[in-house]
Protein backbone atom coordinates (compact mmCIF):
# COMPACT_ATOMS: atom_id res chain seq x y z
CA UNK A 1 0.00 0.00 0.00
CA UNK A 2 1.11 3.45 -0.63
CA UNK A 3 1.78 5.39 2.48
CA UNK A 4 -0.26 8.29 1.41
CA UNK A 5 -3.30 5.96 1.77
CA UNK A 6 -1.98 4.32 5.27
CA UNK A 7 -2.04 8.39 6.26
CA UNK A 8 -5.45 8.82 4.92
CA UNK A 9 -6.58 5.97 6.73
CA UNK A 10 -5.49 6.80 9.85
CA UNK A 11 -6.55 10.47 9.79
CA UNK A 12 -10.27 8.92 8.87
CA UNK A 13 -10.11 6.74 11.65
CA UNK A 14 -8.60 8.99 13.79
CA UNK A 15 -11.46 11.85 12.99
CA UNK A 16 -14.14 8.78 13.42
CA UNK A 17 -12.64 8.21 16.83
CA UNK A 18 -12.96 11.49 17.60
CA UNK A 19 -16.48 11.83 16.50
CA UNK A 20 -17.54 8.80 18.37
CA UNK A 21 -15.87 10.34 21.63
CA UNK A 22 -17.82 13.73 20.67
CA UNK A 23 -21.04 11.50 20.70
CA UNK A 24 -20.39 9.71 23.69
CA UNK A 25 -19.96 12.78 25.76
CA UNK A 26 -22.58 14.64 24.19
CA UNK A 27 -24.92 11.62 25.19
CA UNK A 28 -23.39 11.55 28.61
CA UNK A 29 -24.38 15.61 29.19
CA UNK A 30 -27.81 14.80 27.43
CA UNK A 31 -28.11 12.01 30.27
CA UNK A 32 -26.98 13.95 32.91
CA UNK A 33 -29.54 16.67 32.36
CA UNK A 34 -32.48 14.37 31.63
CA UNK A 35 -31.84 13.03 35.03
CA UNK A 36 -31.17 16.46 37.15
CA UNK A 37 -34.17 17.64 35.20
CA UNK A 38 -36.29 14.50 36.13
CA UNK A 39 -34.99 15.40 39.80
CA UNK A 40 -35.99 18.84 39.79
CA UNK A 41 -39.64 18.02 38.28
CA UNK A 42 -39.71 15.49 41.52
CA UNK A 43 -38.62 17.97 43.81
CA UNK A 44 -41.40 20.19 42.37
CA UNK A 45 -43.70 17.54 42.17
CA UNK A 46 -43.57 17.17 46.20
CA UNK A 47 -44.05 21.02 46.83
CA UNK A 48 -47.18 21.15 44.84
CA UNK A 49 -49.32 20.14 47.65
CA UNK A 50 -47.99 22.96 49.81
CA UNK A 51 -48.48 25.55 46.73
CA UNK A 52 -52.51 24.34 46.50
CA UNK A 53 -52.50 24.62 50.38
CA UNK A 54 -51.01 28.11 50.38
CA UNK A 55 -53.31 29.59 47.38
CA UNK A 56 -56.38 27.85 49.17
CA UNK A 57 -54.86 29.77 52.48
CA UNK A 58 -54.58 33.12 50.23
CA UNK A 59 -58.22 32.67 48.67
CA UNK A 60 -59.66 32.37 51.75
CA UNK A 61 -57.95 35.15 53.62
CA UNK A 62 -59.16 37.82 50.35
CA UNK A 63 -62.67 36.31 50.67
CA UNK A 64 -62.76 37.01 54.45
CA UNK A 65 -60.90 40.68 53.58
CA UNK A 66 -63.73 41.43 51.12
CA UNK A 67 -66.72 40.61 53.98
CA UNK A 68 -64.80 42.84 55.95
CA UNK A 69 -64.66 45.70 53.49
CA UNK A 70 -68.24 45.15 52.77
CA UNK A 71 -69.07 45.16 56.56
CA UNK A 72 -67.16 47.91 56.92
CA UNK A 73 -68.86 50.11 54.39
CA UNK A 74 -72.49 49.02 55.64
CA UNK A 75 -70.94 50.21 59.04
CA UNK A 76 -69.76 53.58 57.84
CA UNK A 77 -72.77 54.35 55.76
CA UNK A 78 -74.86 53.75 58.98
CA UNK A 79 -72.21 55.95 60.63
CA UNK A 80 -73.49 58.49 58.37
CA UNK A 81 -77.32 57.93 58.85
CA UNK A 82 -76.32 58.28 62.77
CA UNK A 83 -75.00 61.52 61.82
CA UNK A 84 -77.64 62.78 59.57
CA UNK A 85 -79.90 61.78 62.64
CA UNK A 86 -77.25 63.40 65.26
CA UNK A 87 -77.51 66.44 63.56
CA UNK A 88 -81.51 66.80 62.65
CA UNK A 89 -82.33 66.03 66.78
CA UNK A 90 -79.43 68.90 67.57
CA UNK A 91 -81.07 70.96 65.58
CA UNK A 92 -84.71 70.49 66.67
CA UNK A 93 -83.39 70.23 70.41
CA UNK A 94 -81.89 73.80 70.01
CA UNK A 95 -85.24 74.75 68.39
CA UNK A 96 -87.51 73.30 71.54
CA UNK A 97 -84.36 75.07 73.68
CA UNK A 98 -85.05 78.30 71.66
CA UNK A 99 -88.46 78.29 72.61
CA UNK A 100 -88.35 77.42 76.14
CA UNK A 101 -85.66 80.70 76.37
CA UNK A 102 -88.28 82.70 74.50
CA UNK A 103 -91.27 81.90 76.24
CA UNK A 104 -89.31 82.68 80.34
CA UNK A 105 -88.39 85.85 78.51
CA UNK A 106 -91.61 86.46 77.61
CA UNK A 107 -92.98 85.49 81.24
CA UNK A 108 -90.09 88.14 82.36
CA UNK A 109 -91.21 90.71 80.26
CA UNK A 110 -94.86 90.76 81.46
CA UNK A 111 -94.33 89.38 84.98
CA UNK A 112 -94.19 93.08 87.01
CA UNK A 113 -92.44 91.67 89.75
CA UNK A 114 -89.31 91.24 87.54
CA UNK A 115 -86.81 93.32 87.44
CA UNK A 116 -85.29 95.09 84.26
Amino acid sequence: MDSTLIWVLVAVLVVLVLVAIWAFVNNQKKTRLRDEAEHMRQRAGGGEPLAEDREAEAREVQQEAEVSRERADRAEQEAAVREEEARAATAEAREQRDRVTDTYVEADEIDPDTKR
